[in-house]
């Protein structure tokens, strides 16, 4: 089972993604795939950024998001996730914090996380995998059509 970091999912919403990825995703049952809320957050937060430059394309994102959060497994922030990412935090960069937030829940709940940054997740001892790739990721999965978007 699969935790789809930030930059997989925001791949998904560009005009023109990258096919490995796209071809990955769909390789994968919907079960399997799943969310960090800091996801949803990290985006959100993308968003009122954009909402001050043009607000008719952050609504349009905005829209966007909320098929996001309804259509994946968004998995919450929990004190025991909280306590792991703590532990993955110590002696680490600041710059981390999502990343590691998202390594955390990746850990407390037995998923490999879905990434482009391999280096952000090296030190956080989590299966990782990179969809960017290629055919490697589409090898290793379930042959599933996926219609999401």
């Amino acid at each position: 089972m699969y935790l789809l970091d930030t930059n997989v999912i925001s791949e998904l919403r560009k005009p023109k993604p990258h096919g490995a990825v796209v071809a990955w995703v769909q390789s994968i049952e919907d079960k399997d795939l799943f969310l960090s809320a800091v996801t949803i957050g990290e985006i959100q937060a993308g968003i009122e950024i954009t909402r001050e430059q043009d607000t008719a394309k952050a609504q349009h994102i905005e829209q966007w998001l909320d098929l996001v959060a309804s259509s994946y497994n968004v998995l919450p922030m929990t004190a025991d996730i909280f306590r792991t990412w703590a532990k993955l935090m110590h002696r680490t960069s600041d710059t981390l914090y999502e990343d590691a937030m998202i390594a955390a829940t990746a850990k407390q709940h037995h998923l490999t996380v879905v990434t482009r940054n391999i280096a952000d997740f090296k030190g956080f001892e989590v299966k990782l995998l990179n969809p960017f790739d290629g055919a490697e990721g589409v090898q290793n999965s379930v042959s599933v059509n996926l219609t999401r978007f």
